[in-house]
C-alpha cells in the first residue's frame, strides 16, 4: 500500500473513531487542509451511498406497483 493509501486509511479509521480534524492532523503530523479535505470525500461518499439505498428502495417500491390494484377495486 503506497503512504499516500495507508494515510487516507488511517484518516478514515480516527474520523470513524470520532476524533476531529484537528485532532487527526495532529495525530498523524500532517495538515488540517489535508485531513479536511479527506474527511470532505469521505462524507460525500457515505451522501452518495445513501442516496443509492434510498434510490434502491424506491425501485423496489414502484416493481411492487400495480395500476390494477387501486382503493377502489
Amino acid at each position: 500500500m503506497s503512504k499516500v493509501a495507508e494515510l487516507a486509511y488511517d484518516i478514515e479509521q480516527l474520523y470513524i473513531d470520532g476524533m476531529s480534524v484537528e485532532d487527526i492532523a495532529d495525530e498523524l503530523s500532517c495538515p488540517v487542509e489535508m485531513v479536511q479535505d479527506a474527511v470532505d470525500e469521505i462524507e460525500c461518499v457515505a451522501v452518495q451511498d445513501r442516496g443509492q439505498r434510498v434510490f434502491d428502495h424506491l425501485v423496489r417500491e414502484i416493481e411492487q406497483f400495480s395500476p390494477h390494484q387501486t382503493v377502489n377495486s
